[in-house]
């Protein structure tokens, strides 16, 4: 399987003794999702209120056996997309900066399809299921 990073980051995998696994060089064409707001006319504790919507991101179109490397924004906007990887279990140094992650996520729903695939009967709700 081919992966391709569409985030403004290197993003590094390492593995549970923080040595590298693999690494992917940062996009030039970031995917990106955009927030429009719109003021609702209510305030909690004196701050106003807004409703957000997302906008699309700039994917290219799915392609077989290739997963590609997105934000989890980016994945909230786009529900039907079945090939988008998060950065998961992120690792952080002694500033808070994120500076590898240990695993991706996918949707919940891809997960159970591809445990059931791999021939798991079934796959309880918080269970790990690897692809």
């Amino acid at each position: 399987m081919r992966v391709v990073n569409l985030t403004p980051h290197v993003v590094t995998v390492v593995d549970e003794r923080s040595r590298v696994i693999r690494r992917w060089p940062k996009s030039t064409r970031p995917a990106r999702v955009e927030a429009v707001r719109v003021p609702v006319g209510l305030e909690v504790a004196g701050v106003p209120l807004v409703a957000e919507r997302r906008t699309r991101a700039n994917l290219p179109e799915p392609q077989e056996g290739v997963w590609f490397i997105v934000s989890s924004v980016v994945v909230s906007a786009h529900p039907e997309r079945r090939d988008l990887l998060v950065p998961s279990d992120l690792v952080r140094d002694g500033r808070g900066v994120v500076t590898a992650c240990r695993s991706f996520a996918v949707r919940d729903s891809l997960a159970r399809g591809i445990a059931r695939a791999q021939g798991a009967e079934t796959v309880a709700e918080g269970e790990a299921v690897s692809a």
